[in-house]
């Protein structure tokens, strides 16, 4: 494993210092499904959807093995999800090469979004289970720019879904830095 990955794994480990998430199951969420650390996948979950097409996503960036994509309930400007392609629910059962590959990617992407909106701080995290935080039960990682004297939105799935014009224009700063 790179010293980038171990780095960010040493880093994930603070995320309960730091405080989880709370918030309510996603949508779509097949009642009764598994969202503690341990059970089986759901493939109605919103992330599998959007990898299937039958949920639309702000594209970021796409290789083999990872899909970025603007978080429609963003917690600031810039927010995205970075996820595997495949159907793993959280750290207990992601491969560490596939671990391994998403935070370079992370990492691409946080430095894309430094260049391009020129926040003063980069929150990253992943959350797994839901009394950690997390709220969609396939693996993913929060890329959260962070802005001096603004707090973090205090967004729920209640709420409308942020403008996809307005995603779709932050993507694409964030797309271009990434050249």
């Amino acid at each position: 494993m790179s010293r980038a990955a171990v780095a960010l794994l040493a880093l994930l480990a603070l995320g309960p210092a730091l405080g989880p998430a709370m918030a309510e199951v996603a949508p779509g969420t097949t009642p009764g499904s598994a969202t503690g650390l341990f059970g089986g996948y759901d493939d109605h979950n919103a992330f599998a959807r959007i990898l299937r097409g039958e949920l639309p996503a702000t594209k970021v960036y796409e290789d083999r093995q990872a899909f970025a994509f603007m978080n429609i309930h963003p917690l600031s400007t810039g927010d995205l999800l970075v996820i595997p392609k495949r159907p793993y629910r959280n750290m207990m059962d992601i491969p560490p090469a596939v671990l391994a590959h998403l935070i370079q990617v992370t990492q691409r992407l946080a430095r894309a979004q430094a260049r391009a909106l020129h926040p003063d701080g980069i929150f990253i995290r992943q959350n797994s289970g839901e009394v950690a935080g997390q709220t969609v039960f396939h693996f993913h990682m929060h890329v959260t720019p962070q802005y001096a004297g603004v707090p973090l939105a205090k967004t729920s799935y209640g709420q409308a879904p942020a403008d996809p014009k307005e995603l779709a224009a932050v993507a694409a700063k964030i797309r271009a830095a990434m050249r």
